[in-house]
């Protein structure tokens, strides 16, 4: 976990051994503990999502480790959430345990809200890199119809899309909670399909070439999105199945069949 968390997990700890030492000022250590959270969620997203980091620190930009990282730690508070309720409540008077739940309660959706806005930022990112290859391609498809040399190699758009979603799935992979990986790249996947679909749907493909070259793309594509952590099967079981998979059958019907077998 990065340092700030556990600092500020120790000082949580500290808080709740005051409560349990001098039990007349429990309700001021939950107001204290209140602040201090908000305090650490506000200036959480003022770094990361709102790139305050890059004036403070000089970082050139907040990547997608910096979201991560800062994900792990805003979610590992959410997850002791409720532990830290319990033990500060202990020694509340009942007629105080109303209004300082409801403290709580709102603290707790404030960072639940912080997590999902930062893993949100991170799909928009992917969908952002995807959007500048797809810009692209019209480029590089305009070699596609001449004559083929030996090279097997999907083309730099499919090789670019792969390794940029590749990387990113590295990185969480290493920081987050497996379900918090899944849930992203589920959006992840389904932008891809849709987004590159639609383009490949677009493009004039007449020639043998051109249609080699297209089916190596999708297959290269689809080789990659399998291997995302989506959890998201057909009736078929096919992992992440999609638009993409609907455009090979429908424009390789009898290829697609013949690799499968």
């Amino acid at each position: 976990m990065v340092n700030c968390g556990l600092i500020l997990l120790k000082m949580l700890l500290e808080y709740v051994d005051i409560s349990k030492c001098l039990p007349a000022l429990s309700s001021e250590v939950i107001h204290r503990v209140v602040e201090i959270l908000k305090m650490f969620n506000t200036r959480t997203c003022q770094l990361v999502l709102g790139a305050g980091a890059m004036q403070v620190s000089g970082l050139k930009s907040i990547t997608s480790k910096h979201l991560a990282l800062a994900s792990q730690i805003i979610s590992f508070i959410y997850a002791i959430m409720a532990e830290i309720q319990r033990v500060l409540f202990q020694k509340v008077p009942e007629s105080r345990k109303g209004l300082l739940l409801l403290e709580i309660e709102r603290v707790s959706q404030d960072f639940k809200v912080h997590r999902d806005e930062i893993h949100s930022k991170l799909v928009q990112i992917m969908r952002e890199r995807l959007l500048i290859n797809l810009r692209k391609l019209p480029q590089i498809v305009e070699h596609w119809n001449a004559p083929e040399d030996n090279d097997p190699q999907p083309s730099q758009f499919a090789k670019a899309v792969t390794k940029e979603v590749s990387y990113l799935h590295r990185i969480l992979s290493q920081i987050l909670l497996a379900n918090d990986v899944q849930a992203i790249f589920r959006k992840v996947v389904q932008i891809f399909h849709s987004h590159i679909f639609e383009e490949f749907s677009k493009l004039d493909i007449s020639t043998p070439q051109s249609k080699n070259r297209l089916y190596r793309d999708v297959q290269a594509i689809l080789g990659c999105i399998r291997k995302l952590p989506s959890n998201d099967s057909n009736v078929d079981r096919v992992p992440n199945y999609g638009l993409l998979d609907e455009f090979l059958a429908e424009r390789f019907g009898e290829k697609d069949k013949a690799s499968n077998t």
